[in-house]
């Protein structure tokens, strides 16, 4: 039975990294947004904050279908992003069941302040637009998603710890 690990979290919440490292230690493919959405951005030369939000669904959209081809072929995927709306919890129900995958839900959880500095700190992309982002709504950094509609099997991390023992965690979990 193959499995899908989501890796979700707030942006600044230490997804990214902890996806990264995870896929080189276990040697799974891993599916990031946010490098789908670059290479749109990019491809389709974009350059405003407006653009970048309209590539931000099918971006997901892109790694979803990805994904569900691998799962299809009974392969291991790693998934990482935000996930924080509820269809995205019944799409990887029903993975679920169609599939008899096992679905591991990983959040990555930080204080606001920490999450605030990280966000601010980083290098990213263009196509992100965070600094447009950050100075329209400070927003970004009060919103809580609660994850409740993930799938079972919900390891919450707190991603100030150094990235190795995180992967060490999650490792642990998926050996449960």
């Amino acid at each position: 039975m193959s499995r899908v690990i989501i890796i979700c979290g707030l942006p600044g919440s230490g997804k990214t990294t902890l996806a990264s490292e995870l896929s080189k230690e276990l040697r799974i493919f891993c599916l990031h947004k946010d490098s789908i959405k670059e290479s749109l951005f990019d491809s389709l030369k974009y350059s405003t904050l407006e653009e970048s939000k309209r590539i931000g669904y099918p971006s997901v959209k892109v790694m979803l279908d990805l994904a569900e081809e691998n799962i299809r072929n009974g392969i291991d995927v790693i998934l990482e992003s935000p996930f924080n709306f509820p269809e995205e919890g019944m799409l990887f129900q029903a993975w679920k069941k169609k599939y008899e995958v096992n679905i591991y839900s990983i959040i990555a959880k930080i204080d606001a302040e920490e999450r605030k500095r990280r966000f601010i700190d980083r290098e990213r992309h263009r196509a992100h637009r965070d600094t447009e982002r950050l100075q329209r709504s400070e927003q970004t950094f009060s919103d809580v998603c609660s994850y409740e509609h993930m799938p079972e099997k919900k390891l919450f991390l707190d991603t100030t710890q150094p990235v190795e023992k995180l992967v060490g965690q999650v490792i642990e979990f998926l050996n449960k």
